[in-house]
């Protein structure tokens, strides 16, 4: 996740918090399922992720997180 969009969020930017969760729903979502017994629970866990991310992102500092990597 960008910084810029972690800042964003922060800002209240709901545009932003649409972009995080088409750019990561699914890989959160297909972790969850793996580690859920029910595809209910699957949809908690993701659900909580993304209100977890939307409630810390003000906590968020770009002069101390760490360069991004060569990954996608």
């Amino acid at each position: 996740m960008s910084s810029s969009m972690l800042q964003r969020i922060a800002g209240g930017d709901s545009a932003a918090v649409r972009e995080c969760i088409d750019q990561y729903g699914a890989l959160i979502w297909s972790i969850a399922r793996r580690l859920s017994r029910t595809p209910s629970d699957a949809e908690d866990g993701t659900q909580e992720v993304f209100l977890d991310i939307w409630r810390s992102a003000s906590r968020f500092d770009a002069s101390k997180a760490p360069k991004r990597s060569s990954l996608p």
